[in-house]
């Protein structure tokens, strides 16, 4: 994947972190501080303020004073910005093809199989939380996902295996048992 994101990267005139961030903002469909971004990508400050400046000297984004707090800067993207933003979340198609060539129930082991491995590596503080459906206070799974379907009791949604979702806008973090208890059933 890294090098698949290089070669990308390379051929839009930016880095993979460059390509990361953009997508980030993108996927907020808002302004962010510096902060946020470098917690959400796991990067150190210093790295995430070079990559925004770059960005930013390429007219992708532009820093304004927060709406919040006036002493804050945020960051948002600008129409070429969100052109490229656009570009940026192709990139990992190339894995995508290749799983839409398992069966369905291969598809949906592999995805559960990727999501105890994110809770993991969470867990170990290897990577930043996301806002998955398993930590959400509005998430219901199912013991049996096939015949009765998880559900989004704020969506009114019903969710395959497949559906459930790595990171929503709307997740809302559950209490710590509430999230054991998610896992527990959805780990099965």
């Amino acid at each position: 994947m890294r090098s698949q994101a290089w070669e990308w990267a390379e051929g839009a005139g930016l880095t993979p972190t460059q390509g990361e961030i953009l997508v980030l903002l993108m996927q907020r469909k808002g302004p962010m501080r510096l902060g946020e971004i470098a917690r959400e990508t796991a990067l150190t400050a210093a790295t995430t303020s070079d990559a925004v400046s770059t960005l930013e000297s390429k007219g992708l984004v532009e820093k304004r004073r927060a709406l919040d707090d006036g002493r804050a800067l945020a960051v948002r993207l600008t129409a070429r910005g969100r052109t490229a933003a656009k570009r940026a979340a192709q990139w990992p198609d190339f894995l995508a093809k290749a799983v839409s060539t398992l069966r369905e129930e291969e598809q949906a082991l592999f995805y559960r199989t990727l999501l105890k491995t994110v809770r993991q590596l969470e867990e170990q503080e290897d990577i930043p939380s996301h806002r998955m459906c398993l930590t959400c206070t509005h998430f219901e799974p199912s013991k049996n996902p096939k015949k009765t379907p998880h559900h989004c009791a704020l969506l009114d949604l019903k969710m395959s295996d497949t559906d459930v979702r790595l990171d929503c806008s709307v997740q809302e973090t559950a209490d710590v048992a509430t999230q054991k208890k998610n896992w527990k059933i959805y780990a099965l």
